[in-house]
């Protein structure tokens, strides 16, 4: 490759410190990079310390002089800080182990509950507090990583700062260090033992903090020369402590690269109308550069929050065969990890786990059965060694249990594979299986590091780590895959193709201005910034994380996607990109079947006879659109929370007001417990509607009780009562909710749970009612016990009641409305009507009087 001028300045540097600025893609690590050969070629590459920001980086760098170095070494000092900080450790015949942050989550909630309100004198209200956890973790970072103690602490740091003591003794106990403490420690034993290196090269250093700063400047003491790169305009990670003070308050010679070694990218943002499409518009735009030639490992999907966006975007990319490696995706949903860590918890004593487990893959038994032991389980009938379905899952957690004491989880977990996970995955040709395969691996790969840095940790001590912390992915991608990664994990990389996900306020920009407990100005005798101070400095930090990292990122193509939710807007970055149409690809497997046209010869209602229920009738007259689709195409909606609550309160009112029933406890508190009793929480499928659905379900049920069941107790005579009679050649059936006895006849009662409401004025018309008289005339049983004299539909949300008035010629009258709507029906007169009440329709895309449903001209 031929370097630049400016790169070449960087190359040719001879002793003593310089600096190296210059933004994304002006080729700072390629001018590290080719510094570092000319240099390899003088020294040993064991006398050179090269220092990126990441693992990932680190690789790149090996992968890109290792072809170039001839010879043997002994070492390749290519590493990050705190690979240096190990390695100076271990020079010293030191080895302290680093805590993970679930170990130090753990550490700090038990020294917080340990400690007594005394201890924090003016924090004591926020002791007891989950989130006073992660707010101390935070101060310890800063506090612990602080280059001198601070001017004027404040009351908050003070009490800090004696808590540090406690944390600092209990990790001496432990012969630990966190991340701070590792850097430090590493830092004071270069102090007394100079490293071995004569140059130092150090690249993306906007990154560092004070305590990689401290680390720096022990390592760069004895060097001949100190070459350090950056690039402020990206630098992200304040929250943290990361700060190009460092960078600029360097002494020495400066070389600014200007000239920018990536074309220009030609930018597009694809909007989709809902969140569930953006996966598939991702897998779209990838499977495109996959057929313009780029191989998988050349394109990159960049998200804000992996742990939200990125394992619906991998499950996608799955389902359509791409091969992805999600560096930064949790695996805590991924079934066959959650089965295998569920055995464990069962095995020691977690009861609760088997339930889980019955509908993981390790059960094999279908949802029938799934459901069937749960409700045994519910009800404590459910005895594990008596039932052979579950003798495999009882057996491998007996021999999980025997173990428990003598062998560490990761072994555990690998005896779970080899009993039951992998006989069931292996050899399998689903790629679902290959993916389960994937992510058990990736699991146990970095479980087997864990217990290694902690070779006493057994199960019940990880178990209670276990739910602090998230299971990640390591990074270590496929041989040849799409990366999924958060965007500032990108810093640093590139890829020919980048799908930016998520372009929406609240992830591009996510501005943060949460005012921390303990106040990192404070650290450097500042004073507090305000909180518009605090908003306009994250907002910063935001632009820079988008513009100067992720879309800076492609060297071909850049595609951004954005799928608002209702009251969430498009990312203010985006608002002046391209857009483009988004591609939806089919999922992999056969193709769709095509239909032949029917040719109309079948009649559509045979012998011209109908079987007809009143809400068919009254649905026709609302609207015979409607009807079509619904009950002669039979095109279902899906049900809803209303009709699902609907549904319930008519049966505990059946159940309650049941003549045949002589159990119930006729009263408000009988109605309540069998309430309580018939509830599900399976209404609807978010907490917020279930918890409204219920609110109202009481609320009518007490109306009703005040209003009718507790005044007078009505005269029951049936409940639900089926009716089916002819009315010419057709067949009328259905059921009416409630049959009083009153006097001079009966009383029909049917209820309504919904809030419209029809006027009085309308009620003579109510063809529902109507249908119900004619079947209590009809009807023989009924027919007996007396005229039906009062036709009533009851609104339990405000418990008004509408009557019809029963004329004389009533049962004519509904008789000739019932053969008129059949008449209509079998002529096929299906037009749409003008004045339906369409809000309760679900067909609006079918239908052509609604803006959804017109058709559009054939050039749109």
């Amino acid at each position: 490759m031929e370097l630049s001028a400016e790169q070449r300045q960087v190359v040719d540097h001879g002793v003593g410190p310089l600096r190296v600025r210059g933004r994304a893609g002006t080729g700072k690590t390629t001018a590290l990079v080719a510094r570092y050969l000319r240099l390899a070629a003088q020294v040993p590459p064991s006398r050179l310390l090269f220092v990126c920001r990441s693992r990932a980086a680190v690789a790149a760098v090996r992968d890109a002089v290792l072809p170039e170095l001839a010879g043997g070494f002994d070492a390749l000092p290519i590493t990050t800080f705190t690979g240096v900080a190990f390695d100076a450790l271990a020079r010293a015949d030191t080895a302290p182990r680093r805590i993970s942050l679930a170990e130090q989550r753990a550490l700090v909630r038990d020294l917080l509950a340990d400690d007594d309100p005394s201890d924090w004198p003016t924090l004591a209200h926020l002791l007891r507090r989950p989130a006073f956890v992660d707010e101390v973790i935070d101060g310890l970072a800063w506090w612990r990583g602080a280059t001198s103690a601070p001017p004027r602490p404040d009351d908050a740091w003070r009490e800090l700062s004696a808590f540090n003591d406690r944390y600092a003794a209990a990790l001496d106990e432990r012969d630990a260090v966190d991340g701070p403490g590792l850097l430090t420690l590493a830092a004071r034993v270069l102090d007394t033992n100079p490293p071995p290196y004569e140059h130092v090269l150090v690249d993306d250093f906007e990154a560092a903090t004070n305590a990689d700063g401290r680390l720096f400047e022990a390592l760069s003491t004895s060097a001949s020369s100190v070459c350090i790169a950056a690039n402020p305009n990206g630098a992200i990670g304040a929250r943290r402590g990361a700060t190009t003070e460092l960078f600029e308050g360097r002494a020495g010679a400066e070389v600014q690269l200007t000239a920018p070694f990536r074309g220009p990218v030609q930018r597009q943002l694809i909007r989709c109308g809902h969140p569930s499409v953006e996966p598939e518009a991702i897998a779209g735009e990838l499977l495109a550069a996959r057929e313009a030639g780029a191989r998988w490992s050349d394109m990159a999907v960049l998200v804000r929050r992996p742990r939200q966006r990125a394992r619906a975007i991998t499950r996608a990319l799955a389902r359509h065969g791409i091969p992805v490696a999600a560096a930064d995706a949790p695996l805590d949903d991924e079934p066959v990890v959650t089965a295998a860590v569920d055995v464990l918890r069962w095995a020691a004593g977690d009861d609760d786990a088997l339930g889980r487990l019955l509908a993981s893959p390790l059960s094999r038994l279908d949802p029938v059965e799934v459901r069937t032991l749960r409700r045994k389980m519910a009800a404590g009938e459910l005895v594990v060694t008596d039932d052979p379905r579950l003798e495999s899952l009882v057996t491998l957690r007996d021999e999980v249990r025997d173990r428990l004491e003598a062998d560490d989880p990761a072994a555990l977990v690998f005896l779970v594979w080899e009993r039951a996970l992998g006989p069931i995955l292996v050899g399998s040709n689903d790629p679902a299986d290959d993916r389960a395969i994937d992510a058990f691996v990736a699991f146990h790969d970095g479980f087997t590091r864990q217990v290694d840095r902690h070779p006493g940790l057994r199960v019940p001590e990880w178990l209670s780590l276990e739910g602090r912390a998230d299971r990640w992915r390591p990074a270590r991608p496929l041989t040849d895959s799409v990366t999924v990664a958060s965007a500032s994990a990108a810093a640093g990389r590139e890829w020919h193709t980048v799908v930016i996900a998520g372009a929406v306020e609240g992830e591009f920009p996510a501005i943060d201005g949460h005012a921390p407990v303990f106040e990192p100005a404070i650290l450097r005798g500042d004073a507090p910034p305000t909180p518009a101070e605090r908003r306009r400095a994250s907002l910063a930090e935001e632009r820079r994380l988008f513009c100067e990292i992720a879309s800076t990122r492609a060297t071909v193509a850049l595609v951004a996607t954005a799928a608002p939710e209702p009251g969430v807007l498009e990312s203010r970055f985006v608002g002046d990109w391209p857009v483009k149409a988004s591609s939806i690809p089919l999922a992999p497997g056969r193709a769709p079947i095509v239909r032949p046209d029917a040719d109309g010869s079948a009649d559509l209602f045979v012998n011209d006879t109908l079987q007809l229920s009143a809400s068919q009738l009254e649905t026709y007259e609302d609207c015979p659109l409607r009807y079509l689709y619904e009950y002669v195409l039979r095109v279902r909606s899906d049900s809803n929370v209303y009709a699902e609550l609907g549904t319930l309160v008519h049966e505990v009112l059946r159940a309650f007001l049941d003549p045949d029933n002589d159990d119930i406890d006729y009263s408000l508190d009988g109605l309540n417990e069998l309430g309580e009793r018939m509830w599900r929480d399976d209404l609807a499928p978010y907490r917020p509607q279930v918890e409204e659905a219920r609110r109202d379900y009481f609320d009518m049920l007490q109306r009703w009780w005040d209003e009718e069941g507790g005044v007078a107790r009505p005269n029951v005579v049936a409940v639900e009562r089926r009716f089916e009679f002819e009315v010419g050649p057709h067949t009328i059936t259905g059921s009416i909710d409630r049959v009083d006895r009153v006097d001079g006849g009966l009383r029909i009662v049917d209820y309504k749970t919904g809030s419209k409401e029809p006027a009085e004025a309308e009620m003579a018309d109510n063809l529902q009612l109507a249908v119900y008289h004619l079947a209590a005339a009809r009807d023989t049983e009924l027919a007996e016990l007396g005229p039906a004299t009062d036709l009533d539909l009851m609104f339990l949300r405000s418990m008004k009641v509408r009557s019809q008035p029963v004329a004389a010629d009533h049962e004519a009258l509904t008789e000739a409305r019932v053969l008129a709507v059949a008449d209509r029906i079998l002529a096929e007169d299906f037009e749409p009507s003008v004045q339906a009440n369409c809000r309760v329709c679900a067909f609006h895309r079918r239908c052509p009087i609604q803006a959804a449903g017109r058709e559009t001209s054939s050039d749109v």
